[in-house]
């Protein structure tokens, strides 16, 4: 089954992930997100908006130096920047972004009910019910 997830990320990054300038998004704990799972990127403060989505292709789970050693040809950070960042959490985990598409315009959570951004990701609620069952081109 695919299941959709709102992810909160600092705008920079979801931006390199959408530009194709990265290709992995990495996170410190473990994960329900699958292969398939839709992935609804929320840029954090200022922005409060949901900038693009992703489909995930690969999961990557192991220590921080084995993701980054898999992982590093298809991202625009460096070691410094990935590995303490991974060996700060207790389960790293990266996942291959695929089929990447920008919102043009974002979407203002303002017009959303009852939104509330998750700490790091949650299922997507069902008031983005019409942005969960968009197809991606």
């Amino acid at each position: 089954m695919v299941d959709s997830y709102v992810m909160s990320i600092k705008e920079v990054y979801g931006l390199n992930l959408l530009n194709g300038k990265s290709m992995w998004e990495y996170r410190r704990r473990k994960s329900k997100i699958n292969t398939g799972d839709k992935i609804i990127l929320y840029a954090t403060a200022p922005n409060k908006k949901l900038i693009g989505e992703f489909i995930v292709g690969k999961v990557l789970i192991g220590t921080p130096n084995s993701i980054w050693n898999k992982t590093k040809r298809d991202i625009c950070y460096k070691k410094n920047e990935v590995v303490p960042y991974l060996e700060s959490g207790n389960y790293p985990i990266a996942f291959q972004v695929s089929n990447p598409k920008k919102y043009l315009p974002e979407i203002s959570v303002k017009n959303i009910p009852g939104f509330k951004p998750p700490m790091s990701y949650c299922r997507a609620p069902e008031s983005l019910c019409p942005i969960k069952q968009q197809k991606l081109l």
